[in-house]
Parts: C-alpha cells; sequence; structure tokens
C-alpha cells in the first residue's frame, strides 16, 4: 500500500529527504528494490508512466513488508492537474502528501543551474538573457507557483493529509525538519537523534551551485514578487524574507 508521496518541490531538497528517510528502518521506498529501470526516489507513474497502468504502480507497494511504511518521492508531482490527483486520490485515499517550498527565486536559478551543469555549460560564460529565458520557461514557472500547486491539491486532500514544509527550516535545524515530517508519518525520529550532526546536514546534488548572480536579482524579483505575496496571504505566514537582496546573495 502506497503511505505517503513527496512531491516536491523541485530542488528543494526532495533527494535529501529520501537519503534520509531511506535510512529509518520503518520506511520502505520499494522501487530501489524492486530495481526499476534507473530509479531511485523516483517512480514518475502520474506525470509519465500512466500508460503501465494503475495495477502495474499499486504492484510496486505490494509485499511482505506490512509493517513498514512505503512511499515514493516524485518532485514533478506537485504539479500534476487536478483530475491527475483526483484519480490518486481514488486509488490511495488515504496517502499522505510532502511538499516543501523553497523560496521560488532561488529555486528558479537552481533549476538553471542544475540544467547548465547537465549541459557540462561554462556557467561564468552563460548570458543573463539565457537565463531570463530559462526562468521563463513554462517548467520553471510552473514549479514556482506553490499557490496553485497548493491549491490543486488542497482541492482533492484533506489539510490533515498534506504537510508543508520550509526548505529554510531544514537549512536552519535539519533535526527539527525531519522530526516534523516523522510526526507527520507517525513513525519514531531516534534514529535521527543519534545520527551524526554532519551527516545529517550533508547536502546531496546541491551542484555546487553558485549564488543567484547579482545582474539577475531585479528580474527574479520582479518575476516573483507578486506570486510570493499572494502566497503569504493564502498561507497566512510572513514571507517577506523571500525578497530581501540580502538573502539572495546569501548561498543556501
Amino acid at each position: 500500500m502506497l503511505d505517503f508521496l513527496g512531491i516536491g518541490a523541485q530542488k528543494a531538497a526532495t533527494t535529501w529527504l529520501f537519503v534520509i528517510l531511506e535510512q529509518h528502518n520503518n520506511i520502505l521506498f520499494p522501487a530501489i528494490d524492486k530495481s526499476l529501470d534507473h530509479w531511485n526516489k523516483e517512480i514518475r507513474y502520474w506525470n509519465s508512466h500512466r500508460d503501465r497502468g494503475i495495477e502495474w504502480y499499486k504492484s510496486i507497494f505490494e509485499g511482505e513488508d506490512k509493517h513498514k511504511i512505503k512511499g515514493e518521492i516524485t518532485p514533478e508531482y506537485a504539479t500534476l492537474p487536478r483530475e491527475i490527483i483526483k484519480e490518486i486520490h481514488y486509488h490511495f485515499p488515504r496517502v499522505k502528501v510532502l511538499y516543501t517550498l523553497r523560496n521560488p527565486i532561488q529555486r528558479a536559478w537552481s533549476m538553471a543551474i542544475m540544467d547548465l551543469n547537465f549541459a557540462n555549460a561554462d556557467i561564468s560564460n552563460t548570458s543573463d538573457q539565457w537565463f531570463m529565458d530559462h526562468f521563463n520557461r513554462q517548467e520553471s514557472l510552473a514549479n514556482g507557483d506553490y499557490e496553485t500547486c497548493l491549491k490543486n491539491w488542497k482541492g482533492v486532500f484533506p489539510d490533515d493529509q498534506i504537510l508543508v514544509l520550509y526548505y529554510e527550516n531544514l537549512v536552519e535545524n535539519h533535526l527539527g525538519f525531519i522530526t516534523q515530517v516523522c510526526d507527520f508519518l507517525e513513525i519514531e525520529s531516534d534514529v535521527y537523534k543519534t545520527m551524526n550532526s554532519e551527516k545529517l546536514r550533508k547536502a546531496v546534488w546541491s551542484g555546487g551551485h553558485p549564488v543567484i548572480r547579482s545582474s539577475l536579482i531585479p528580474y527574479l524579483t520582479d518575476l516573483y514578487k507578486n506570486k510570493i505575496e499572494l502566497l503569504s496571504d493564502y498561507l497566512e505566514k510572513d514571507l517577506s524574507g523571500w525578497l530581501m537582496e540580502g538573502e539572495l546573495l546569501t548561498h543556501v
């Protein structure tokens, strides 16, 4: 049975979350055990492989480990349309959903750097215009539109089945962050209290990206300012720090 889904956001420490959760004795990521192609945390069924059929997907989470909770983390799920989210609810009405929000300005920059790294491109020779074009790609904009993503998921699943997390809280307090996840999944967090602090803090797939290029901060701020303010109202949470230039010039 599928017990939880990590739905993103992209470039918001989802791989770190996978690596840390995988070390918990009561958590199982079945796709790893079944050696499904090249996947690790991501099955990508709901966004890319629905042609394989729901029974194929359900079979991944079947097995003898009934005492363990089973899940997957596919960041692209955050932007699924509501029609597909309704399908998920139909087949798995009690699944719990983890969604980590990161400053969308930082997230857009990190995503662009990741794509440059994959292309083996020289970041220092990449023009501002290339970055601006990348920031305006549909994929990047959709992944940074947290309010729309949350409204789609909350329009189908009840609030108590969705945990909204914040990347900045992870950076400040790794143990507190993972403890919050464990409490939500109703499992003990003791394993992390005894874990080496350096191991717990270690970045995964950070890409070694630099701070945001200062010439691009005004452009990104203009691109996301309204969305951040609307999200702040929607969540009733002060997110003004996401717009502070000093924070944007800090490598996180």
